[in-house]
């Protein structure tokens, strides 16, 4: 990933969610990350009940031709890997939506805090450190870098997060295409 294809990402992002509705309101920031940090929550509830996502069959269903949504539904939906794409999508549309132009390249202290953080902690105080920090960003004016940094960590820790070979980005891909699919406002009230 660069940060050509992260910019496109992002633009994709808030436009799906500009089509689907969910812009139609001026909100402050603090909704639209509050949205980040229940993202965080469903990834939580999704690590607790050990969902995780079954790729090889997805996969298989993509070869001999079955619908894209219903397979995704079957066997990426709600699992682990797919709530930690919401916490990514979530970013890349609030991204969109303030016009941060986005970098891979985390700031340093940032990525030790977390580094440190992953060490010691299971995936709820990992999210909490995340939404610790996001919620400093905002508080130091600094919202920007701290969202490329979140972003770029997720990114770099999901092997270890969710204790699968598999890659975020295929994951980001993945639920952006189903969420082009979806209802206005993805069938909730915001």
């Amino acid at each position: 990933m660069d940060n050509k294809q992260l910019n496109a990402l992002k633009d994709r992002a808030y436009k799906t969610a500009v089509a689907h509705g969910f812009h139609e309101e001026e909100r402050p920031d603090a909704f639209w990350l509050g949205l980040v940090m229940s993202e965080m929550g469903e990834a939580i509830n999704a690590d607790q009940k050990g969902l995780h996502a079954n790729v090889v069959r997805f996969v298989e269903d993509m070869e001999l031709g079955n619908p894209f949504k219903e397979s995704f539904e079957a066997h990426v939906k709600d699992s682990l890997e797919d709530e930690l794409a919401d916490v990514v999508i979530r970013l890349l549309d609030f991204s969109g939506r303030k016009g941060i132009e986005l970098s891979i390249t985390p700031k340093e202290e940032l990525v030790s805090h977390i580094s440190e953080a992953f060490d010691n902690l299971k995936l709820p105080g990992v999210l909490f450190c995340l939404a610790g920090v996001l919620h400093s960003s905002i508080l130091n004016g600094e919202l920007e870098s701290y969202i490329c940094g979140l972003i770029s960590i997720l990114s770099d820790c999901f092997k270890k997060i969710t204790g699968r070979d598999y890659d975020l980005w295929w994951f980001v891909e993945q639920k952006m295409q189903y969420n082009e699919l979806r209802p206005k406002l993805n069938g909730k009230k915001y």
